[in-house]
């Protein structure tokens, strides 16, 4: 009931919170003691209307083909070395830099309507200005932008992508007192726009120094979400991959010649029987070297 006029009716229709949980094992109980008909429900017909032919089409094509870089690693590090003119051992920081008070007020006036998205926008320019600026004085050889309008690693990459929903009350705790909502994958995932060029580019004029692109990699996006089943897991790492791909290539084509690419749930998705490792390595290695 909380979630109506969040989500979509057919979302609605198709994904069981507790209430529905609980309705589901009644029905089972009935059908299994009592042999009442289990309820229809039509769900492949809704699931189908999120279907993009395209990104189908590109996954088929990856998903038996090589993937990785065909020029070797020594080659290519030297090429990097002499367009960065790095030292040997280049510092560098992890990415983001602390959501403060401040910064998580302003997000909650913009997502309120409280002020406009230009002084949010504005807000977010001063917090990547003043960053930009302490890595310099720290000397720092490759910068970041501070993250400053990210919610949360995976969230804020389900919410620019399309197959992707959240709900509003569907919290679970991640670690700590820290709590997250998970994206909710329903159908074909693409990128209709790009996601974060405008923050990087921005923070890439203010510097001469290297900004590092940051992206979350498509093995922790799908880990770290609720993922479809009605096509195989494989398959939404690759579709994932390829909408990331995209904005890899629009970060290069606006000049962003460093791009960190995180993946610190790979192994969370790992299975417990050895026998299904390999298979699961393998397609997550392949869906993260995709992705660059």
């Amino acid at each position: 009931e909380p979630e109506k006029g969040h989500l979509s009716q057919d979302l609605i229709n198709i994904l069981a919170f507790a209430d529905e949980r609980l309705a589901e094992l009644k029905s089972l109980k009935d059908h299994f003691i009592n042999g009442v008909d289990l309820p229809e429900a039509d769900v492949k017909s809704i699931i189908s209307k999120y279907n993009n032919e395209a990104v189908r089409q590109t996954v088929a094509q990856i998903k038996n083909a090589e993937v990785g870089r065909k020029t070797p690693f020594e080659e290519r590090y030297k090429k990097q070395m002499e367009l960065l003119k790095l030292p040997l051992l280049p510092t560098t920081t992890i990415g983001s830099f602390p959501q403060t008070q401040e910064v998580r007020k302003y997000r909650a006036d913009y997502k309120a309507g409280r002020i406009s998205q230009e002084e949010y926008e504005n807000f977010i320019k001063k917090q990547i200005e003043h960053v930009i600026k302490v890595q310099e004085e720290l000397d720092l050889d490759v910068l970041v932008h501070g993250e400053f309008e990210r919610t949360d690693m995976v969230e804020f990459f389900g919410e620019k992508l399309e197959g992707f929903a959240f709900t509003k009350n569907g919290w679970v705790q991640s670690y700590g007192t820290r709590c997250v909502r998970p994206p909710i994958i329903y159908g074909d995932v693409s990128r209709p726009n790009p996601m974060t060029l405008k923050e990087t580019v921005y923070a890439q004029s203010l510097t001469d120094r290297p900004v590092k692109g940051m992206l979350t990699g498509p093995v922790t996006i799908l880990n770290w979400s609720f993922y479809r089943k009605d096509i195989p897991k494989e398959e939404v790492a690759y579709q994932i991959a390829i909408a990331l791909r995209e904005e890899v290539l629009d970060l290069e084509k606006a000049g962003i010649k460093i791009i960190q690419i995180d993946e610190p749930a790979f192994r969370e998705g790992l299975p417990l029987k050895k026998s299904k490792q390999e298979a699961y390595l393998n397609w997550a290695v392949k869906a993260f070297k995709l992705s660059p």
